[in-house]
């Protein structure tokens, strides 16, 4: 139960009580579309005529548009229309930077990809970066025939500033600590195209609830196990990302879960992440088949060929995610214990072959957790086919336009 404060705070007026109901019907809208005016108002419980009012201001400014028509009703009278999102009322711009490369894209109202671009990163931050704002400003210019450039999110690696856009620390990005992202960017593109920032691993959150074909809609607590170079998490509390303090909540692939482990890039020993990132599985693949480690043969190795290699029954590649499975399913005990969730979402390429990965995983977990917490916490793979971090920085842009008002 949330605390009011009492020395900052204001009641709820006509016009925010209204622009809530607005907020709630441009949701529906947007998870349920096509929908017709009367099943807004049942799911709702709005009366038709606010529906019907509420539906109007939207037509009137473009959010929407109608279009086919349903079935009568028993009692007969005209046959409802269907209500969609207009997806050409605004576009949105995501940006994901990630350890080898940054995906660019550019999405309609409705968040669907229109452009999608790679930009190589290199080991000078700021070199790979202007680059990125070059892309940045292509796709702007793409942007202009809708009727408005909604923004830019951006996806970071690492403890961030979501504000300034600056990561703090990014060890798995190889630029060193405190590279002012949204200071180099904001210099390079037009001054009226906001940027949002936030870590990556929140945003895959955020992006499964968004575009996940996953019932999630319906979950309130919820952690997104986001796997690549490192591990990070994103959490979910009551429906909202949960920064912690110093926005560094998350961090759960710096828990420890071997003592006398690797040290990690953390300067800790045993870490998650030293064992169950892509980085980490690749290294035991290698060993497996008895690669010398030499820059040339692991360059020709890389996540996405174990995992085709194990889907298609190659006996170390499977072996090797199997492995990187149970070392998960260690990591998903403290994530349980500590916050209960609903669900624990698995992203990253790994994902691909949570077929294969799915018995190891929850087998090594039940070892470590209570039958009566496990049994209560949905555990599946990502179902976004496009990278989770780049849609959910789309959502951090189209999120302006879906969120209700703050009252308190």
């Amino acid at each position: 139960m949330k605390k009011i404060n009492l020395n900052d705070f204001k009641t709820a007026n006509h016009r925010i009580l209204r622009d809530i109901n607005e907020a709630i019907v441009l949701n529906i809208i947007r998870e349920r579309q096509p929908i017709p005016r009367v099943d807004i108002a049942q799911i709702t419980g709005l009366e038709e005529g606010t529906v019907s009012r509420i539906i109007q201001r939207f037509l009137r400014s473009g959010l929407v548009y109608e279009a086919g028509v349903g079935p009568s009703t028993p009692a007969g009278g005209r046959k409802p229309r269907y209500v969609h999102l207009n997806p050409t009322k605004s576009c949105a711009i995501g940006v994901d930077i990630g350890a080898i490369e940054t995906l660019v894209a550019l999405s309609d109202f409705n968040g669907r990809l229109q452009h999608l671009r790679t930009v190589p990163n290199s080991k000078d931050p700021e070199q790979s970066l202007i680059a990125v704002a070059n892309e940045l400003n292509s796709l702007i210019r793409l942007g202009e025939p809708y009727n408005e450039i909604e923004g830019i999110g951006v996806s970071l690696i690492g403890l961030v500033d979501s504000v300034e856009g600056t990561i703090l620390e990014g060890e798995n990005l190889g630029w060193g600590e405190f590279i002012e992202v949204g200071k180099i960017l904001r210099s390079r593109i037009r001054e009226d195209v906001p940027l949002y920032f936030e870590n990556g691993a929140r945003l895959s959150a955020l992006g499964e609830i968004w575009f996940g074909t996953t019932p999630l809609s319906g979950f309130r607590d919820m952690v997104f196990l986001d796997v690549n170079e490192g591990v990070g998490t994103g959490i979910v509390v009551n429906g909202q990302l949960y920064r912690g303090f110093r926005n560094g909540a998350g961090e759960f692939g710096h828990i420890c879960i071997n003592p006398s482990g690797p040290q990690c890039s953390c300067g800790s020993y045993g870490c998650l992440e030293v064992y169950a990132s892509d980085l980490a599985t690749i290294e035991r693949y290698n060993q497996k088949v008895n690669l010398k480690k030499q820059i040339e043969h692991e360059s020709q190795i890389s996540m996405d060929r174990i995992v085709k290699k194990a889907i298609a029954g190659d006996p170390p590649a499977v072996e090797t995610l199997e492995e990187t499975a149970r070392y998960l399913g260690m990591g998903l005990a403290p994530i349980i214990y500590a916050l209960n969730p609903e669900a624990i979402v698995i992203g990253g390429k790994i994902a691909e072959a949570w077929p294969l990965l799915e018995e190891p995983t929850l087998t090594s977990c039940a070892q470590r957790v209570s039958p009566l917490f496990l049994e209560t916490t949905k555990i599946f793979a990502s179902t976004l086919h496009v990278k989770p971090s780049l849609m959910g920085a789309i959502a951090l842009v189209q999120a302006q336009n879906f969120a209700a008002p703050n009252i308190v």
